[in-house]
């Protein structure tokens, strides 16, 4: 099913790359960014990681970052070392389970469009190591991003709608973390 405005989600429940057990109703309370990412080490996931992860201060106080990436937990944990110590939460949904269940789409056409139009922004993320490979999980993933409220509502949903890399913008986060 896909995701919509003034919907709860279901629990979801998946492996942190810190070892800990993540569980979404843990969140009530915060402003969430809930993003369906592809996988480890793809270029442009990680290149929307070192924005956040520069930036993070902008954020308000009372919102998380998650990030679900369909990757087996070894595979992501050594993606995001690379990262150093990161602001917010990791997820491996190495079975494709949450991706299933909310249909997040797998598109080889907005992939291409997105290597066609936008490879020359990642070479800030492939110089610092963000490379796929080996790719574990399904590369053609056209990512997803879920503002959820802090009574745990969703707010807004943005399925990738021209490339596989589009999302909402960084401004439209922050105004969001806010409480905007």
């Amino acid at each position: 099913m896909k995701i919509k405005a003034g919907e709860k989600l279901d629990e979801i429940e998946l492996p942190e790359v810190s070892g800990n057990i993540f569980k979404l109703s843990g969140t009530k309370g915060k402003r969430v960014l809930l993003t369906f990412y592809r996988v480890a080490g793809c270029s442009f996931c990680n290149l929307r990681l070192m924005e956040f992860k520069k930036n993070s201060e902008q954020f308000g106080d009372n919102f998380v970052h998650v990030g679900v990436f369909h990757s087996p937990i070894d595979n992501l944990k050594r993606t995001m070392n690379k990262h150093g110590e990161l602001p917010f939460t990791i997820l491996a949904d190495e079975h494709f389970k949450y991706f299933k269940k909310y249909e997040v789409e797998r598109s080889i056409g907005k992939l291409l469009m997105t290597l066609l139009l936008k490879s020359h922004k990642i070479f800030p993320a492939i110089f610092k190591g963000f490379i796929p490979m080996p790719i574990k999980g399904y590369f053609d993933i056209a990512v997803t991003d879920i503002l959820i409220n802090e009574e745990g509502i969703v707010q807004e949903v943005f399925y990738a709608k021209k490339d596989s890399a589009d999302h909402f913008s960084f401004d439209k986060v922050k105004t969001f973390s806010r409480g905007g």
